[in-house]
């Protein structure tokens, strides 16, 4: 094992490319925490960044220069043949046999790798941590001969291909298990004459539930629970606390459990959520507008389950107002105007039941999930302290 320079061993490989603009080109990013390279949807060259893009090629350490700090690097593969990157992506190939790309990739993804890439990557604002090339080619990293470095890729790739695997599983999982209630409260199986006949009846939400805010002075000696609402009908989750006094907000509202509750600025990609007893008492903003349903008519369940399906949440989202995606806000005029296919009250009752019970076992998922990420953690680290 000898410490070696960064630089000694791998070499920045930079292919310009000159765009042509009615050409189509496929432009790759890395998701960061080691999750890999990825492809945008193929897109004509006048319509690129203004950026400048180089060629991708095989068996090259990537690493996002504003994201590497976050374990944004990636070794390419024949999948990224003929795919360009921009100016953002620095690609390194190595300098003949002295280091195995894979090696440098894993490495840089451990708890012993990633401090030096971060330490390599100067700022104290996330938006602000570029990594600097002379400063990732300058720092020293352990390196045993190449049969070694070879014997521990082939470890750690078997480990986590099978960690990939099963997080694939587990998303698929959630992808079905998430439909059910959805498909239920959506019946596009059926007619409108069949739901007729099955007691289905169609009204206005306004009919069913009002906004409700109960708006409460921003004292500067509190401190207010805070939630979101997370996108694609994900349900609520809890934020950071709203402090009194650092807050410019002098208004907040409270809300309350068997609301609904949504995000006016992420309802056009499905933030709408029951509010769960336990967010009982939390605050929001006023972006966050929450209806009060009327429990003799419908089910505050299965009004949630409804509303995150895309068909819904599109369509309501066509009626925002503002310019640009993300301005888009639904306002709560709309979704009261919105009419919908109810089916009778204890069909409601029980298709809410299931989605609170589809909500339970994401939750249990969650944290399968988080021990599966951990046993990926383990493993690099484990690869190179000499354990694996």
């Amino acid at each position: 094992m000898r410490a070696v320079r960064v630089g000694d061993v791998l070499e920045l490989r930079r292919g310009p490319i000159e765009i042509d603009s009615v050409a189509e080109y496929v432009a790759i990013g890395i998701r960061s925490f080691g999750k890999g390279i990825f492809h945008y949807p193929p897109t004509p060259g006048a319509e690129l960044s203004k950026l400048r893009f180089f060629d991708i090629h095989p068996d090259e350490l990537i690493l996002s220069n504003i994201k590497a700090w976050e374990a944004a690097i990636a070794v390419s593969s024949p999948h990224e043949i003929g795919c360009v990157g921009s100016n953002r992506f620095l690609s390194y190939q190595p300098v003949g046999d002295a280091i195995d790309a894979r090696y440098a990739c894993y490495f840089f993804l451990s708890e012993r790798g990633l401090p030096l890439i971060q330490r390599a990557s100067p700022g104290s604002a996330d938006r602000n941590r570029t990594l600097a090339i002379e400063r990732f080619e300058n720092l020293e990293i352990p390196l045993p001969d190449l049969a070694e470095q070879r014997r521990i890729v082939g470890r750690l790739s078997a480990i986590l291909d099978r960690v990939d695997s099963v997080e694939a599983l587990g998303r698929r999982s959630a992808e079905l298990a998430n439909a059910v209630p959805v498909a239920l409260a959506q019946r596009p199986d059926v007619s409108a004459e069949e739901r007729r006949s099955l007691g289905w009846r169609e009204v206005q939400l306004g009919e069913l539930m009002r906004v409700d805010l109960d708006e409460v002075a921003v004292e500067p000696d509190r401190s207010y629970p805070n939630v979101g609402v997370l996108s694609f009908g994900r349900g609520l989750f809890e934020k950071p606390p709203i402090d009194g006094a650092s807050t410019s907000a002098t208004r907040l509202y409270r809300i309350r459990g068997g609301q609904l509750l949504y995000s006016r600025l992420f309802a056009f990609e499905g933030a709408y959520a029951h509010v769960e007893p336990r967010f009982d008492g939390f605050f929001v903003s006023n972006e966050f507008p929450a209806f009060t349903i009327d429990e003799g008519r419908a089910d505050v369940g299965f009004l949630a389950a409804y509303l995150r399906s895309p068909a819904v949440w599109s369509e309501l989202a066509k009626s925002s107002k503002g310019l640009g995606l993300r301005r888009q806000r639904v306002h709560p005029e709309t979704l009261l105007a919105w009419r919908a296919w109810l089916p009778p009250l204890r069909e409601q009752r029980r298709i809410g039941l299931i989605a609170q019970r589809v909500a339970g076992v994401a939750g249990s998922r969650r944290f399968a999930d988080s021990r599966v990420a951990a046993l990926r953690m383990s493993a690099l680290n484990a690869a190179f302290s000499g354990v694996l």
